[in-house]
């Protein structure tokens, strides 16, 4: 999903920069590899591994986010401290380049999601590599 999904970028961006006019404390974020996926053995046996998880505060928000990307499978659970919510496993990404990609554009670029991470893991937890 972080790689093929050119519009979930500008979706979070957007968020992060209104978050930012408002003075609002950011209520969401991008969890690689989630440890809570272990609850849900339904949704787990579905994955692509690694996996992805947008994490959120805002239920509204999610349903929103959820209408505007592909291959959606959805969850809720209450954890009882934010960290716990968003612990992730250690994980190495690795994309391949497109290799008849056309565009003017590149098709994404390595590491947007690391603004989107929890605070608390900073990318530590991540193994990655381009």
């Amino acid at each position: 999903m972080l790689d093929e999904e050119e519009h979930f970028q500008e979706q979070l961006s957007e968020r992060l920069r209104y978050f930012g006019e408002k003075n609002r404390e950011q209520d969401f974020w991008l969890v690689i590899e989630p440890k809570f996926l272990n609850r849900f053995p339904n949704i787990t046996s579905r994955l692509k591994r690694p996996a992805v998880a947008l994490v959120s505060t805002d239920a509204a928000w999610i349903t929103f986010m959820k209408l505007r990307l592909d291959r959606v499978l959805t969850e809720s659970f209450e954890a009882k401290t934010l960290e716990e919510a968003l612990a992730s496993n250690p994980v190495d990404l690795q994309f391949e380049k497109p290799k008849n990609w056309t565009a003017p554009y590149p098709k994404y670029e390595y590491g947007w999601w690391e603004p989107f991470l929890p605070p608390a893991s900073g990318g530590a937890d991540l193994s990655l590599s381009q």
